[in-house]
């Protein structure tokens, strides 16, 4: 089986997404600790300063920690271009040699030092109130001498580390959990898929899946295997189409061959015969044209003149007596008055064909009674006789005997959108009724 890409690239977007959270939050976390540092620097230093200018510490100062009158110290010792003269406490930043040196008062500021400046010694400098009236007004401490809190820091760094560690590795198996609960539903359509059968009539994919992304992919596979299924029906009904309907022409054409063979005097008889070959091969074309409209699922056209139904009916009952002349069906045909349709002349007579063929299979020696009527909206086909019935078919889709020619009937008349019933007579055998709008 080949690799489960999908799989992994969801795997690997929680993970990076997980990672990615990770390091906000580590980030977040380690400016946090830095704050909370300097926080614990900035209450012990400004205690420990008050105390300074208060003279409670002696004349032995702390270690890192200097006292000065002022601040002015500052521009010779650090290089320190703006001297603080505001009360309370102040972040400074130099470089290892003290050439360099600048006030962080501002986030803007802190940000320029992460970023650019690099400096790596931080001080604190201290400025006694106004009210002061000691010697003592500024004091200074080193912070890379005085850490008071480097112990508890170096806890909390590795603290974070193997926080983010198993956070790392919490992520990894959830995505693991996520991708397989995701990808659940596709594994199971993808075996769905591979057993169904073959069979077009299978239970629709769709209902074993809820309405979702899933639901959706089911649903257009199900529709593809419909289309497909109707692709591959409407070929085999072309092949079994052509096998059926082009045998009477195909028939007419060597009972023609055969008579024309046995006339070489008789003149007359021989341009019959080609004209008989003629309409045949015409017919021939006029079929294979018609199955392919079928086979396309494209409409049929409609004729441009207006044709004499009765006549049409009454040509095949001819054409199909010649190729039966053994039956004695009777066969009569039924119309109060001419009746003109514009249809298909092929397309009537295949199905004309079809269904008076029907009774001369089925019928033998019995009656066929044809009744065309006609009114403003529509002209009715009703084929009678009154034989066995309509044989029992399984379905639209029987491929053998009588099957294929009612198929390709309902078929005609679907594509032409005209009306076709089917069923048992008043007074038994079968009844078939077209109807045709006008």
């Amino acid at each position: 089986m080949k690799s489960r890409r999908l799989e992994v690239r969801i795997r690997l977007l929680i993970i990076c997404f997980a990672a990615l959270i990770i390091m906000v939050f580590s980030g977040v976390g380690w400016i946090i600790l830095l704050d909370s540092e300097d926080e614990i620097h900035d209450k012990f230093f400004a205690q420990a300063a008050a105390d300074i200018a208060l003279g409670k510490t002696g004349a032995t100062l702390p270690e890192g920690i200097t006292a000065y009158p002022n601040a002015h110290f500052l521009k010779n010792k650090m290089q320190l271009v703006e001297i603080p003269t505001t009360p309370g406490l102040h972040d400074i930043f130099a470089n290892d040699d003290l050439s360099r040196s600048e006030v962080i008062r501002t986030f803007s500021d802190r940000l320029k030092l992460w970023i650019s400046l690099g400096y790596e010694r931080e001080f604190r400098l201290w400025i006694a109130p106004h009210e002061s009236t000691g010697k003592i007004h500024a004091v200074l401490a080193d912070l890379s001498v005085l850490e008071v809190s480097e112990q508890e820091t170096e806890h909390a760094v590795k603290r974070l580390l193997i926080l983010s560690a198993m956070l790392f590795l919490v992520a990894l198996g959830v995505s693991q959990l996520i991708a397989r609960w995701a990808l659940k539903p596709v594994r199971v359509l993808t075996c769905r898929v591979l057993s169904a059968p073959v069979d077009v009539k299978a239970s629709p994919l769709q209902k074993e899946f809820p309405d979702d992304e899933i639901g959706q992919l089911a649903y257009a596979l199900d529709d593809y295997r419909q289309r497909l299924g109707q692709a591959i029906s409407r070929e085999s009904h072309f092949l079994s189409d052509c096998s059926h309907e082009l045998r009477t022409p195909i028939a007419t054409m060597k009972s023609a061959i055969d008579l024309l063979d046995q006339t070489q005097e008789d003149v007359a008889a021989r341009e019959r015969i080609i004209a008989r070959m003629r309409r045949s091969s015409q017919r021939m074309e006029r079929l294979v044209r018609t199955f392919l409209l079928l086979a396309r699922q494209r409409k049929i056209p409609g004729s441009a003149d207006a044709l004499n139904v009765v006549v049409t009916v009454r040509q095949v009952v001819d054409e199909i007596r010649i190729l039966h002349p053994e039956n004695s069906l009777k066969v009569s045909i039924h119309s109060d008055h001419e009746v003109l349709l514009e249809v298909d002349f092929e397309t009537l007579t295949i199905l004309c064909h079809n269904l008076i063929g029907n009774a001369f299979h089925y019928a033998g020696g019995g009656i066929l009674d044809i009744s065309i009527r006609s009114d403003k909206n529509f002209v009715s086909l009703v084929f009678q006789d009154d034989g066995p019935g309509f044989p029992q078919l399984p379905s639209r889709t029987s491929a053998v005997g009588n099957g294929i020619g009612l198929s390709l009937v309902e078929r005609l008349c679907e594509a032409c959108l005209w009306k076709f019933s089917r069923g048992p007579g008043p007074q038994g055998g079968a009844r078939a009724e077209v109807i045709i709008a006008k």
